[in-house]
């Protein structure tokens, strides 16, 4: 027998095929059947109102169980299907997993005296699965409460006009107003997130989430109604232990239109991204108080957490159900995880009869890629909201980080351990399966505990010559002259800028009058009143001393260059004509012959660098990321700084270090640092500018990703809690 058709036959037979072959089964009379359209392909969505289960089936699936009846057993009409469309007939093996589903969901029913007992067994064996399945994701309980059916039906009106053109224009100018207005406070508003989680905002935040989320949940309940489908369901959902609204708007697989069924999975967010206008309106016009922080805790709410959580497909919620409609793949979560066991079973564990739902190299693509990028997103999004919470309150992030350890490390390893173990599938490649297994996670298990890895840590920084001066204007007056353009070269005594202060000759002239009067007071009273003649002198004194300061005060009304180098004033052109007070920056006269990267190190690393000198260095800069700058050493000012070396690496400049709101002062950071600077060749000074900011790599040597990884715990620990 060739090869192929031993997979064929293998895929179409199944070793449990005996404990259902001769039941006599068919759907319950309550269910309704509707029929939908994907990628050109009929599919069927079987509905039971009174359980409010649904299930999607194919042409093949679904033209098998309608054949099914209590005239004729299981396998009888398997043959019939098996003879009059071998290639397309469901395999024994879709054939027992389909019945299962349809069993579970109470849609089948047995012509026997026992049905209605085995009918209450079914019913208590779901049951006992739904609480299994919500201790195994405890983040997301979900409790129904009431049907809103009766309640739904009294707002159509409403309904109507939401969904109809007048309020579809106030949505838009609504929420165009809000995006303005958000991209033009933006630095307030990221200044503000930062007490988002504090204790005194959490209560409040709470509030406005439930009542948002509550808004949400309508929004897909009204969508529902609208299209004339059914809400039966609304509740409480514990996501991430905190209890939000749901609504189960499951009604909507039954629309045959892709845009209706769009739409529902959108309403939730569109009602969100209303309320998100009209609290960045109240939030940017409100001076304070109460109400402006509720109007940023529902901003908040309504932007950040529908984009982390409800429009990324990659978490099972709105968007979701939007991109596997919009790719015509139902059940998309679902049919990932059935490839990537495919993937395994096939070319890890050598079980050739493996099947995909994947029907082409487009769909496997899919389907592996959404797999792989939704662990891996959930693994990321969670993990950076257990260390956002543990800032704050470690208790609770303890509590959820073991609630996420049992959910998604301790039950699927036991479910695969069970897996590899007693599947009937793997009953003639058991031993490869566990051998591979075993040696996967050992390797695994190996490259992170005992394989080095490059240690390394950024810092961010700016370029800074070794030698440069800010040439300060220290004399009062108005700009009459420029006389070296911006970006020229420079030599010592060069005059840069000449100023004028009619005032200033002013108070020479009467200064020279006072000094020729007082000595003319001072000669008299050496012959006639002598006794004048100390006071007379301490005065002349002063007077000299002031007309030296004045006229040292009208030289630099001609500012010169102290040491040769580039002039750069780039905004001299602007001042023309202008009177500029004592002290202000005219420009920087920049020696260009040597740099240095001057980076800012936080307490919690800089004490590697004391005990490692570390073994490579380079930089990165802000628009030239794809050229690497070598560098040989560093040197650490051994004393902690808390003014950046430029604004640039601050919030307010565009960068990642925090500093004090509301102080005036731009460079005033929370958290004290460490300056590390380092000399950059010269061959690389053509793409170097005074303050062009980057980011220094420092690779420290190679440790294995489990010492990395406990590091950086401890180090988080001792930061905020001192443990």
């Amino acid at each position: 027998m060739s090869q192929s058709t031993t997979d064929r036959s293998t895929k179409i037979f199944h070793e449990s095929w005996y404990r259902i072959a001769g039941q006599r089964v068919s759907l319950r009379a309550t269910v309704r059947i509707h029929r939908q359209f994907y990628r050109g392909e009929k599919w069927y969505v079987l509905f039971d109102p009174f359980t409010n289960q649904y299930y999607r089936l194919q042409q093949a699936g679904y033209d098998f169980i309608v054949r099914l009846g209590q005239d004729r057993t299981i396998e009888e009409v398997w043959l019939e299907m098996l003879s009059l469309d071998s290639d397309n007939a469901p395999g024994q093996g879709d054939v027992i997993e389909m019945l299962a589903q349809l069993y579970q969901a109470n849609m089948l029913h047995y012509d026997l005296a026992q049905d209605s007992t085995r009918l209450f067994e079914r019913h208590r064996t779901r049951a006992r699965k739904q609480i299994q399945s919500t201790f195994a994701n405890i983040l997301f309980l979900r409790i129904p409460l009431f049907d809103p059916d009766a309640w739904l039906k009294r707002c159509m009106p409403l309904i109507h006009f939401l969904f109809g053109k007048i309020g579809i224009a106030i949505w838009l100018g609504v929420v165009g107003s809000g995006i303005k207005l958000a991209v033009d406070n933006w630095d307030h508003i990221r200044d503000q997130a930062e007490g988002v989680l504090a204790p005194s905002n959490l209560f409040l935040l709470y509030l406005v989430g439930f009542a948002i989320k509550l808004i949400h949940e309508t929004g897909h309940a009204f969508s529902v109604r609208r299209h004339h489908g059914e809400v039966h369901a609304m509740g409480v959902m514990f996501m991430m232990l905190a209890p939000l609204p749901y609504t189960d708007a499951t009604a909507s697989w039954s629309f045959r239109s892709k845009g209706r069924r769009i739409l529902v999975a959108s309403a939730g967010m569109l009602f969100e991204f209303f309320v998100a206008g009209i609290a960045v309106m109240v939030w940017a016009n409100v001076g304070g108080g109460i109400w402006h922080s509720v109007a940023y805790n529902a901003f908040f709410i309504a932007s950040v957490t529908t984009v982390l959580f409800n429009i990324n497909p990659l978490m099972k919620f709105d968007g979701y159900y939007i991109l596997a409609d919009l790719l015509d793949m139902p059940n998309l979560q679902q049919h990932a995880t059935q490839h990537l066991q495919y993937l395994l079973e096939r070319y890890g564990f050598g079980r050739h009869e493996a099947t995909t739902p994947a029907r082409t190299i487009r769909d496997a693509t899919i389907l592996g890629t959404y797999g792989i990028a939704s662990f891996i997103y959930r693994f990321a999004l969670f993990g950076g909201i257990l260390l956002s919470i543990s800032r704050h309150y470690l208790l609770l992030a303890v509590i959820m980080g073991i609630s996420i350890v049992i959910t998604w490390a301790v039950i699927p390893v036991v479910k695969f351990i069970r897996y590899i173990s007693s599947s009937p599938q793997l009953a003639r490649v058991r031993r490869r399966a566990i051998t591979v297994s075993t040696i996967g996670l050992s390797s695994l298990f190996a490259i992170v505990a005992l394989v080095p890895v490059p240690d390394t840590f950024k810092a961010p920084g700016v370029i800074e010559a070794r030698i440069h001066d800010v040439v300060i204007n220290r004399t009062g007056g108005r700009i009459e002259r420029i006389c070296v353009r911006s970006g020229e070269l420079v030599r010592p005594g060069d005059t840069l800028v000449v100023l004028q202060n009619p005032e200033l000759d002013d108070r020479i002239e009467q200064s020279k009058s006072a000094l020729r009067e007082t000595n003319d007071k001072f000669r008299r009273s050496m012959n006639e009143h002598p006794e004048d003649m100390m006071p007379l002198s301490e005065k002349l004194e002063a007077l000299r001393q002031e007309l030296t300061k004045l006229e040292s005060d009208r030289d630099n009304l001609s500012v010169r260059a102290q040491h040769s180098g580039l002039w750069v004033a780039p905004y001299s052109r602007d001042l023309a004509g202008k009177w500029v007070v004592k002290g202000d920056s005219l420009g920087q006269v920049i020696d260009t012959s040597a740099f240095d990267f001057v980076a800012v190190v936080p307490q919690d690393e800089v004490s590697r660098l004391f005990t490692h000198q570390p073994r490579a260095l380079s930089v990165r800069l802000k628009g030239v990321s794809d050229t690497t700058i070598n560098l040989s050493a560093v040197r650490v000012i051994p004393m902690e700084h808390t003014r950046l070396p430029s604004a640039a690496l601050g919030w307010y400049g565009g960068g990642d270090i925090e500093v004090s709101p509301g102080q005036g002062d731009l460079t005033k950071t929370v958290e004290p640092f460490y300056e590390i600077r380092s000399s950059v060749p010269t061959q690389a000074n053509a793409m170097l500018h005074q303050g062009h900011s980057g980011k220094i790599r420092f690779m420290l040597g190679w440790t294995p990703l489990l010492p990395q990884g406990w590091r950086k715990l401890r180090q988080q620990l001792q930061k905020y809690y001192r443990l």
